[in-house]
């Protein structure tokens, strides 16, 4: 239900307002929870079921929120989105200073100022409000899997937390053509119920919703609120036993790509029907708090390692290097738009004249010692003298090999494996061409690295 302004392609700067909610389930009678709130959630493990395994955490530890996976907005403006307000008349400001991470939890905090703060971006637009709002775009993304987090929401009119996800191609896609996946939605007229929804684009913007009610006030305590999300289906569940209402089985391609995790708490907005700032329940001086204890991405199996920067190639060349022996390598390769994987762009390596030789690839430091391979999705055409899709534990070492077949469709493809014992791996496309090969082409798209 948080929807951002349908930016369309960023570089033709073109902004649409939307406005409205999705459908909401209907209410059910509910659940009775005998004996709930005498144990806080994060005191009691979590088990996520036979299957999973752990691929990425953050359980905000330390006294500083772990800024190599979050991104801390600092204004009225969102950079990602490209719009004011978020596009829904949220009532906000969010700045670093209510953004805080102490006792083990993260803690975003709302409070009333009488500054009147706005982007010089957005005049006129005064916000009634402090809060916080962080992402991990560009930094944790991913696809598929089992997304949960630990959190405890605030009480009182008004009050709007949210723990929710954005396709990671948002800034050439635009919205709802990214894909949005609201895990937890809150607001105090329906208490007991965690509200969960799905936008995405079906000849204009497509809206799904449903939820799960615990019977007990979700302000009052801890709980987990999480969404199983696979190439087919879409599930949420409330403390693991409460399962929303229904399941939505799809093939959208908004939820066949990676999308990055949302926390942030609003205030007011479209959901309560645009009230006034001196309605909410707020009083001046007061403070009121999001907490996450934790927030945990499973994927069945093996573990995918989320940290990679721009796996679909959706911002450019960011995050990817390329080298070549000769020179030639500006003339190999590019980050092509339309024919995506998923998104719209991707890497392509190819030759319409001169020969060359050309390494494109990124590194990744700090893994956990084990065993890793990676997965991507080619297209490939032509003759070449070698098209390699590797990875290597150090600059000088011998890469692990999958040498590229014909591909008329993307077809996913995994490296060997290969152990990781200093924490680094390089890792992507080598390909040479000879000269005057037009049908020589290699698309790669949508990488993931896999610790086994």
């Amino acid at each position: 239900m948080h929807r951002p302004f349908r930016a369309g392609l960023v570089a033709a700067g073109l902004l649409t307002t939307l406005s409205g909610c999705s459908p909401e389930p209907e209410a059910a009678a509910p659940v009775e929870a005998e004996g709930y709130g005498q144990t806080q959630q994060g005191e009691r493990a979590y088990d996520p079921g036979a299957g999973w395994s752990l691929s990425w955490q953050d359980d905000f530890t330390g006294s500083a929120l772990n800024t190599g996976a979050w991104n801390v907005l600092t204004s009225n403006w969102d950079p990602v989105t490209n719009n004011c307000n978020f596009g829904t008349g949220e009532l906000e400001f969010p700045r670093a200073q209510n953004v805080a991470v102490a006792n083990g939890k993260l803690i975003i905090s709302a409070e009333r100022t009488a500054d009147n703060p706005t982007d010089s971006r957005c005049p006129g637009q005064y916000r009634s409000f402090y809060s916080g709002r962080i992402h991990t775009k560009g930094k944790v993304e991913g696809r598929y899997g089992k997304i949960v987090a630990s959190i405890k929401v605030p009480p009182g009119y008004g009050m709007w937390p949210a723990f929710w996800t954005l396709g990671s191609n948002i800034q050439s896609a635009g919205w709802p053509a990214a894909g949005e996946i609201d895990i937890l939605e809150w607001k105090s007229t329906e208490p007991t119920w965690m509200k969960s929804a799905l936008h995405w684009y079906n000849n204009g913007n497509a809206d799904w919703g449903t939820g799960a009610s615990r019977g007990v006030d979700l302000s009052q305590d801890f709980h987990t609120y999480e969404v199983e999300w696979t190439a087919n289906t879409i599930v949420f569940r409330l403390d693991k036993d409460f399962v929303s209402t229904a399941t939505f089985n799809h093939n959208e391609s908004e939820f066949q790509q990676n999308h990055y995790l949302i926390l942030n708490l609003a205030l007011g907005g479209v959901w309560y029907g645009n009230p006034a700032p001196a309605s909410i329940d707020l009083a001046w001086g007061a403070k009121k708090t999001m907490e996450v204890e934790w927030v945990r991405w499973y994927q069945p199996g093996g573990s995918q390692s989320l940290g990679l920067t721009n796996p679909g190639f959706e911002q450019g060349m960011t995050g990817w290097n390329t080298w070549s022996p000769n020179g030639t390598a500006t003339a190999a390769f590019s980050e092509t738009y339309n024919g995506g994987h998923s998104g719209s762009f991707h890497l392509t390596h190819w030759t319409s004249a001169a020969a060359y030789e050309a390494w494109t690839y990124q590194t990744k430091s700090g893994l956990a010692s084990g065993n890793y391979k990676l997965r991507a999705w080619f297209r490939k055409g032509g003759t070449f003298d070698f098209a390699r899709f590797q990875v290597k534990n150090c600059g000088d070492c011998a890469p692990a090999i999958t040498n590229l077949g014909t591909y008329g469709n993307y077809t996913l493809v995994e490296t060997p494996a290969i152990s990781v014992t200093n924490g680094y791996l390089e890792f992507g496309l080598h390909s040479k061409s000879p000269a005057h090969n037009g049908s020589n082409f290699i698309h790669m798209d949508d990488v993931e690295l896999i610790k086994l």
